[in-house]
């Protein structure tokens, strides 16, 4: 029997003795100030955001991204002793990049208004963290992918494709984007726990690349993937899936993580396109 497919990990629901839940909006500050004045808490990890580069909503975008951003980090700054605040932020604040030089946190970021909304507002939310460099730090992480991904990333979208084919419920074929962007390409689980390692270790003010250096082509993920798969499908291009002012390589150098916390990968991207791959196709069982 095949092995069961991989757990996508936490619900988002209470876990007895380990987690608990307390929902609020971004643009509520005094939900936000409230609850961290009765929690108090030691550490911060700011996820909460509008994660995907074809939102192309800019007003709701820097709604999250930005004024979200702020209204936590006062809250933040208002508590004795300050909480560590770790915000992530997205490789895609370098713009383009070169695969021969994967970029370093110390290039500048930009330009704003040519990559999109979601770009802009992770270069806008690091100047926040500017501001609150006595216990901001900022993570970098480039494209990464896994088990419960949304289908709004390319590589969760083909994933969910294929397992529908594979069950019989849409044609053998496969829509795709611009399959000629270059992307560092992780599995989310290495990065996590390189959030944990920057949590502890990090130093606040500075910014982190979560990153590999050794890009790849989409099209060349895309056949990765396909190989995991049951059956043989057509590729076909979507208009509606290219995006005009996307990044065409995005790599940088994890170097500077690397000697703060000794970082590597534990999973290689064959491993993270089967167990993402695997987690679609649990999603039609049953």
């Amino acid at each position: 029997a095949a092995a069961a497919p991989p757990d996508a990990g936490w619900t988002g629901e209470d876990v007895n003795g380990r987690i608990q839940t307390a929902p609020f909006e971004l643009d509520d500050p005094s939900a936000i100030g409230e609850l961290l004045q009765r929690v108090r808490p030691r550490a911060i990890v700011h996820l909460a955001a509008r994660a995907s580069g074809r939102d192309s909503d800019r007003d709701a975008v820097f709604a999250a991204n930005v004024a979200g951003t702020q209204a936590l980090l006062d809250a933040a700054a208002a508590l004795q002793p300050t909480p560590r605040v770790l915000l992530v932020s997205s490789g895609y604040v370098y713009g383009e990049t070169r695969p021969a030089r994967p970029a370093v946190e110390q290039d500048p970021l930009g330009p704003l208004w040519k990559f999109g909304a979601y770009t802009d507002s992770k270069i806008e939310m690091e100047s926040l963290a500017r501001a609150c460099r006595s216990f901001a730090i900022v993570a970098r992480p480039f494209a990464h992918i896994g088990p419960g991904q949304a289908p709004a990333f390319a590589l969760s979208s083909f994933a969910r494709q294929l397992a529908q084919i594979e069950r019989g419920a849409c044609e053998p074929c496969l829509s795709v984007g611009d399959l000629t962007a270059l992307r560092d390409i992780l599995d989310v689980r290495d990065v996590v726990e390189a959030y944990v390692l920057l949590l502890g270790r990090g130093e606040p003010g500075e910014a982190y690349n979560i990153s590999l250096a050794a890009p790849i082509t989409m099209a060349r993920a895309l056949e990765r993937l396909r190989a995991h798969a049951a059956v043989t499908t057509e590729v076909v291009q979507d208009p509606e899936r290219l995006r005009p002012a996307d990044i065409g390589c995005s790599t940088g150098s994890p170097a500077k993580l690397r000697r703060l916390t000794a970082w590597r990968p534990h999973y290689d991207l064959d491993t993270t396109l089967r167990d993402l791959l695997d987690y679609w196709r649990a999603q039609g069982r049953g």
